[in-house]
């Protein structure tokens, strides 16, 4: 899936992967695990620009859109 986000949107986007499982990760990122438990939200968790938005599985063609929609908005607010 990187080489397809980097294909489609070049250097707008980095797609990061964190396991939750690893303590290092889960102390870094604590505010998104906390925010994760009270939504009740299943691992795996797709967020973007620090909104969670997909749980439970990943589905690469909700990703690309909700990428390209937010670098949409990005552009319009600029």
């Amino acid at each position: 899936m990187r080489d397809e986000v980097k294909r489609r949107f070049g250097d707008d986007v980095a797609v990061l992967y964190h396991n939750m499982a690893e303590a290092d990760a889960r102390a870094e990122h604590l505010a998104l695990i906390g925010e994760f438990e009270r939504r009740g939200l299943l691992y795996p968790v797709t967020v973007v620009d620090g909104v969670p938005l997909y749980d439970g599985a990943v589905s690469y063609p909700a990703i690309m859109r909700a990428v390209g929609n937010r670098l949409a908005e990005r552009e319009e607010g600029a």
